[in-house]
Parts: C-alpha cells; sequence; structure tokens
C-alpha cells in the first residue's frame, strides 16, 4: 500500500494523527481467512469522538483526504475521506438533533438519511439488507455513487458513500471488515446548537425543507448530482457490486 498526502493542502493536527495511525496499520497485515488474501489492518483516530479500522488486500493504495466537523439542517456530522486505488470513499458519521434510541428499521434509517441529504430521496434502495462489519446496513445507489448506511450505535448513524467505479473486490472488503467505535462520551452537538430538542421529527423535516438552497445539504445535493451523463452505466455497475456484497457478506 502507498500512502499520500494532497499537495498544497494545509494538514490540521488532527489528520496527521490520522494520517500517522494508518501509515502505522500500513506496517502490519494478517491473511483472509479462507483465500490466503493477505489483508492488511487499519485503525485511526477520528479526533476525540470515534476509531475507525478496516482491512484491505495489501497491493491497494490508500490515500487519505480530509477530516473535518459540518454542519447540517438538523444535526452535525464528522466526515472523513480516503482514495482507495484512486476511487473516493467517505465517512459520515452524524449527530442527528433528534438522535435515535433504538437500532432503525430500514424505512426510519431512509427518513433519517434523507433528512441530512435531501438528494437520498431519489436514491434507489437495495431491496435486501446488507451487512457492515457484521452489522445490518441498508444501501444503495444515487446518481454515480454507491452508499450504505448503518448504526454503530443506537445515537451515532454512520453513511459510507463510494464512487460508483470502485472496483468490486475493494467494496466488499472494506464493508466487511470496517468498523467505527463511537466515543459515547463525546458529542459535536455543542450546547445550543440543536433549538428545540422536544420538536418532534416531523416537525424537523418541515423546517428543514424549507430552508435556503444555499444549506449545507444543498451542497451536497449539487455533489450528488454531478456527472449525470455516466449515472446508467454506473448504476448498473453498482447494482452488479451490491448483489456480490449481499453474496459474499451473507452470514457475517
Amino acid at each position: 500500500m502507498a500512502l499520500a498526502i494532497l499537495s498544497n493542502r494545509l494538514v490540521s493536527p488532527c489528520l496527521m494523527m490520522f494520517l500517522c495511525c494508518v501509515l502505522i496499520g500500513l506496517l502490519s497485515s494478517f491473511p483472509a481467512a479462507g483465500d490466503g488474501v493477505k489483508l492488511t489492518n487499519i485503525s485511526a483516530p477520528l479526533k476525540d469522538y470515534a476509531e475507525l479500522g478496516f482491512a484491505l488486500p495489501a497491493n491497494v493504495d490508500v490515500e487519505t483526504e480530509t477530516l473535518s466537523e459540518e454542519n447540517y439542517t438538523s444535526g452535525r456530522e464528522l466526515m472523513a475521506s480516503l482514495l482507495l486505488n484512486g476511487s473516493r470513499v467517505t465517512l459520515h458519521l452524524l449527530y442527528p438533533c433528534q438522535a435515535p434510541q433504538t437500532m432503525l428499521e430500514p424505512a426510519a434509517m431512509r427518513s433519517l438519511l434523507e433528512a441530512y441529504n435531501p438528494a437520498l430521496a431519489q436514491a434507489n434502495y437495495s431491496s435486501e439488507l446488507l451487512s457492515v462489519g457484521g452489522m445490518p446496513a441498508v444501501g444503495g445507489m444515487v446518481q454515480n455513487q454507491i452508499f450504505v448506511a448503518y448504526q454503530p450505535t443506537n445515537q451515532t448513524p454512520a453513511l459510507v458513500v463510494m464512487d460508483g467505479d470502485i472496483d468490486e473486490e475493494i467494496f466488499v472488503d472494506f464493508l466487511q471488515y470496517l468498523r467505527i467505535t463511537v466515543n459515547e462520551g463525546a458529542s459535536l452537538l455543542t450546547p445550543g446548537y440543536c433549538p428545540d430538542t422536544t420538536t418532534a421529527p416531523s416537525q424537523i423535516d418541515t423546517a428543514a425543507s424549507g430552508k435556503v438552497t444555499t444549506t449545507p445539504a444543498e451542497a451536497r445535493k449539487t455533489t450528488f448530482e454531478s456527472n449525470k451523463a455516466k449515472m446508467a452505466a454506473d448504476m448498473q455497475a453498482a447494482k452488479e457490486k451490491l448483489a456480490a456484497a449481499k453474496e459474499r457478506m451473507r452470514g457475517f
């Protein structure tokens, strides 16, 4: 594996720690059960909020990009992005103002995702549950991207977004071995950020729909809707990857 830092980018101390921990992980590897493929096990802190871990074949190039805290209409998020053999993978650890108290059913998870990013209302969801690190997940496709969402903890959902052209083996291995260990004693939701924690979720959704188009959610929607010319081919490729993931992950 090779590790690269984007040139001309100012690296924060937290991002530097993230990079260093990824680099340390690249120094160790272990064979994957049953197929003899040597995997590299990587773990790194996501600031003080969580620890990220995953495993990939040793010949996959891993490039770290960003680690940042962002706002969205009904909460905040911790966002980390990587390049895996040139394909971008972005992890969004969500801190919604109305945090779930239990494991969500697929329909409830979809509602949460659509409140986070309105573009996901146009997504094509898989009809069957997937698995991320042995935990149930929902997944689908939107424009030229594949996404999978699950709950590392009840109150902190995670969304993983991948380029539609990501290699199928990397796609499956990354999700199979992905783990996000959340520090439940830390939260991005600073006092006063959520204006009224007693407001019903339906009221929050209604308020969010009335926001001006310059909100962070709308900016993300623009990103999701780019490269429309590739949509048909990318969606077909994504369907095949999701089907392969379902078969490979069955029983984990």
